[in-house]
């Protein structure tokens, strides 16, 4: 065996240690150079592995592609399999598209435990690097690519030749006769990824040990960003961070004693952390300035696909809102009996407390006027003054569950039950 598959084939061993698949080993085949020498290394290392391709019908020549991918697969020897995917191009172009295509297509393969292996390789990396260097991504995007991260359900990508230069790989796949996919595609210079691959890597190339210097400075991102992340998260505990019924908050008088800085850097923590996008610059200036607003006011800053809002001195962070009930064209109404879980419109549930009667229930909306009488008080008042009472925020009342039994109101979600109901309120919760 030379050096270079040598070298290769200890790239690959050292990765599955440090990452080991915990089930079935899977790899991302499309036929091209890298995948090509990263599926004959995997074999040659005498690892069990399926081969997977996707189609994405982009091209004319999609079908002989993946003919040439099965007939290789075939020679080594490799279960293959292959899958057609619908590429949408809608949100953030063709390129995009595609990958989340592929990357659903993956997850929806893949078993609970199971490894994909990915062939991207330095270059990749420097090409990524340079992208979002351009797009002016802070720490976590110039981290680059992860050598390994989940799908969920266990489910994990693995990258093992992010540190290996694709002129290695070029010269393993000469050495071992092996013939790969060159996608036309790559020619098109309105791409950003083939104008840097094509115009601008080779002269940074002619100067510097590129990939090397480039997995150093990622290495280095990556762990200033990790730093980051995790003082975001002291700094959201510092601010007395806590689930909510929808979404969660942290205090305002504390998070506003931080630096801008570390008021950017925790929204930014959070934001990640309760499953949004990493939001844009002119995004966070809003959300900083929703903070120092009125004390009455109540505005939604839309931050990474979450809102963001503030209420008696703390501040929200919740997922989008569906349309609430006074936008309705009839007032909605359901059937309760009281046992299981009734589940209603935009995610949320009713669920009965562990004291709570079987009877046929009628659940409601709030239309304005409703009047009712906690349970233990001498009187009833109006709900929009209880609600305030009960500190419902405000971007909930509209949604919060009437519950009747008859004509009688005998529970407002999880608030409070009146005179004469039962003897606990249900749980009203968000199913996030």
């Amino acid at each position: 065996m030379s050096d270079l598959s040598s070298n290769l084939t200890e790239t690959l061993r050292t990765a599955l240690l440090r990452h080991p698949s915990r089930e079935c080993l899977w790899l991302g085949f499309s036929g091209g150079l890298d995948s090509s020498v990263l599926l004959h290394l995997v074999v040659s290392a005498g690892l069990p592995v399926k081969a997977l391709h996707i189609h994405h019908g982009l091209s004319a020549r999609a079908d002989s592609w993946q003919a040439h991918c099965q007939a290789l697969a075939s020679r080594l020897g490799v279960p293959f399999q292959t899958v057609q995917v619908t590429v949408d191009s809608r949100a953030g172009g063709l390129e995009q598209g595609a990958r989340e295509a592929r990357y659903q297509a993956f997850a929806e393969a893949m078993a609970p435990g199971d490894q994909i292996l990915l062939a991207h390789h330095g270059d990749d990396q420097v090409e990524t690097l340079l992208l979002r260097l351009m797009r002016g991504a802070g720490p976590r995007g110039l981290a680059g690519m992860e050598e390994c991260r989940g799908l969920g359900e266990g489910k994990t990508v693995l990258r093992p030749l992010l540190g290996t230069a694709r002129a290695d790989l070029e010269r393993y796949a000469k050495a071992h006769g092996l013939d790969w996919i060159e996608d036309d595609s790559n020619a098109d210079l309105s791409l950003d990824r083939n104008y840097i691959r094509s115009q601008v890597l080779p002269s940074l190339a002619a100067r510097w040990p590129v990939v090397n210097r480039v997995s150093r400075a990622v290495e280095n991102l990556r762990e200033s960003a990790d730093m980051l992340e995790a003082l975001a998260g002291e700094d959201r505990r510092a601010c007395g961070e806590r689930k909510e019924r929808f979404g969660e908050s942290i205090g305002l008088d504390d998070f506003r004693a931080l630096s801008v800085a570390r008021q950017k850097n925790l929204l930014r923590g959070w934001i990640g952390a309760c499953g949004g996008e990493m939001p844009e610059s002119a995004q966070l200036t809003q959300a900083l300035a929703q903070s120092s607003a009125a004390a009455d006011a109540q505005p939604a800053v839309s931050v990474g696909g979450l809102v963001m809002r503030r209420y008696r001195d703390r501040l929200y962070l919740t997922p989008q809102l569906a349309p609430d009930a006074e936008s309705a064209e009839e007032e909605p109404v359901w059937r309760w009996n009281g046992v299981g879980n009734l589940v209603l419109p935009g995610g949320w549930t009713l669920s009965p407390a562990s004291a709570w009667p079987e009877a046929d229930y009628i659940i409601r909306y709030r239309v304005g006027g409703e009047r009712a009488q906690p349970s233990g008080r001498d009187r009833s008042q109006t709900l929009k003054k209880l609600l305030q009472e009960y500190a419902l925020e405000p971007w909930l009342r509209g949604r919060v569950p009437l519950v009747y039994r008859g004509d009688q109101l005998v529970a407002v979600g999880d608030l409070f039950v009146t005179t004469g109901g039962p003897p606990e309120p249900p749980n009203w919760r968000f199913l996030d």
